[in-house]
């Protein structure tokens, strides 16, 4: 509370999961041994990830100046790690507007044959579900909602919210991605 009376509210919140498929990690095991045989490993690549991240924002400055940050590292159940910031940017960089919003945060699915690398980096781990309809059984359902308000309605623009959750760009723009046996959309 004291960093935010000083310097104001934050207007990042980033988080960094360790993931056990990384490339530096499954490089590394044995035949036969898994990520969870070698918190050792799974500790270092995390942490050399979480330095690369914090040489990008507070010394590269990729998304603005930064006047203040905090920053917690938590082990999950499964003995993963991952990492927490709250980051206050120079009031040159903060963000100003809805088209701000759309230069920071994109949640479209990306063209497959223009970006494919970044095509499958978000199939294999951004893309919630799917669930609602099309898996009813899926995690995150809550009497027979998802939990998390998805899908979500298409939308050609970021529009800031009064709860102070963005409604993210989402367009109809006929990009899809197999997910298993299910085809998803921008929603």
């Amino acid at each position: 509370m004291a960093i935010a009376r000083k310097y104001g509210k934050p207007d990042l919140f980033i988080t960094l999961t360790c993931n056990p498929t990384w490339r530096e990690i499954e490089e590394q095991l044995f035949p036969g041994q898994t990520s969870s045989d070698r918190p050792d490993l799974i500790t270092r690549v995390f942490k050399l990830k979480l330095d690369e991240l914090i040489d990008d924002l507070f010394k590269k400055h990729i998304l603005g100046r930064t006047i203040a940050n905090v920053f917690v590292i938590e082990f999950q159940k499964r003995g993963l790690p991952h990492g927490h910031m709250l980051i206050i940017l120079d009031s040159e960089d903060k963000i100003k507007d809805d088209s701000h919003i759309e230069r920071l945060v994109c949640s479209e699915i990306p063209d497959a044959i223009r970006f494919p690398q970044l095509y499958e980096c978000v199939r294999r781990h951004m893309i919630h579900g799917p669930c609602g309809t099309l898996n009813p059984h899926s995690h995150c359902m809550e009497d027979g909602k998802c939990s998390k308000e998805f899908p979500k309605a298409f939308q050609n623009e970021t529009m800031a919210n009064k709860d102070g959750y963005p409604r993210y760009r989402r367009r109809d723009n006929g990009i899809t991605m197999t997910i298993g046996k299910y085809t998803v959309d921008n929603r």
